[in-house]
């Protein structure tokens, strides 16, 4: 679990959203799994920039973005 405990949030997608601390930790947590389970979190970031999810300007798209992130995440397998 050492490892796991390491993974951080991709560089510049904290940075596309408004984050509560609450919501750092889900994605954080979406992120350790993503990485657990090999799916590359930059690329779920370019194809939400693509569809125009990315970047947000508030909590409420950030919340949107934070579903669909985890969308993404679940339905890799």
């Amino acid at each position: 679990m050492e490892t796991a405990n390491k993974i951080e949030i991709p560089e510049g997608l904290d940075a596309d959203l408004v984050l509560s601390e609450s919501m750092k930790n889900q994605l954080r947590q979406i992120c350790i799994y993503a990485s657990l389970a090999g799916i590359d979190m930059d690329e779920i970031r370019r194809k939400l920039t693509e569809e125009g999810i990315l970047p947000c300007s508030d909590k409420n798209s950030s919340k949107r973005a934070l579903s669909e992130i985890y969308d993404h995440v679940a339905c890799s397998f």
